[in-house]
Parts: C-alpha cells; sequence; structure tokens
C-alpha cells in the first residue's frame, strides 16, 4: 500500500500472478482480511471470497530491505533480537525497562516509529514467553 496509494480503502493482497490462477495469498491488508482472506490461501479462493481484492505480486527487494530498517530500530531498544522469519522478531527488553519504560510503553513506541519512519504497520505482542507473545500479536 505505501507503493500504490491509490488502492487505499481497497483490499490488497500480495500474492502470485491471478491471471495465470497460480499462486498463494503472501500477505493481505486488514481490509482483505476482515472479509476472510488468510496468508496461504490459493488466489482464486481469496477471489472467490472477495471479488473486490487487488493482486500485487512479490517484491521481495522491498520486503528485504524494509525488515532490516525495522531490525534496526529493534537494535535501539535491546540487543537481545531472535529473529523469527524475514518479518518477525523476539526482543527480550527486560533489561531495557529502566531506561525505555515498560514493555507496553516499547512497544508502543516501536510501533508508532515503524508508521512513522517506515509507512508500515507492525502487530506487537507482549509477553513473559513467545508463546503467549505470539498469540498477543495474532490477536492483536
Amino acid at each position: 500500500m505505501l507503493y500504490h496509494p491509490e488502492y487505499a480503502g481497497k483490499p490488497l493482497a500480495v500474492g502470485g500472478d491471478p491471471e495465470a490462477r497460480h499462486g498463494i495469498v503472501l500477505t493481505a491488508n486488514y481490509i482483505a482480511k476482515q472479509k476472510g482472506v488468510k496468508t496461504g490461501m490459493a488466489l482464486w479462493q481469496a477471489k472467490q471470497i472477495c471479488p473486490e481484492i487487488i493482486f500485487v505480486p512479490p517484491r521481495m527487494d522491498l520486503y528485504l530491505r524494509f525488515s532490516q530498517m525495522a531490525r534496526e530500530i529493534y537494535l535501539e531498544y535491546t540487543d537481545k533480537i531472535e529473529p523469527y522469519g524475514i518479518d518477525e522478531a523476539w526482543l527480550d527488553v527486560s533489561d531495557s525497562r529502566n531506561l525505555k519504560g515498560s514493555g507496553m510503553t516499547i512497544a508502543r513506541e516501536i510501533s508508532h516509529r515503524i508508521k512513522y519512519e517506515l509507512g508500515v504497520t507492525v502487530s506487537i505482542g507482549i509477553s513473559w514467553n513467545k508463546i503467549y507473545a505470539k498469540l498477543g500479536s495474532d490477536y492483536k
């Protein structure tokens, strides 16, 4: 959406080639998700449940660049970062609380900075362990 402002307010997904009828949804915006589009869903299935969906091709170069920029922001809060795939990471901010505030304060600040500095949104889960943090992130 950052590179296609004309799609604002419309359901959007990154995926394969809908004309060739192959590929899967790699990610979708919140509008598409609210209509039932899910990551991993075949493009034709996404089109069935959300006929107005717009597909854009993946741009791995951009994805990697934004992932790296997000990690640079994370490093300003902790050096205890465990990558989980390209676009997820576990951050242990327990040693940063005295300087940066509570986990919630840090999460809000990171979320705000990524939106403001990179132009993308993130989901963050906060907990004492990875399982509950992931659940919190998924639950939003």
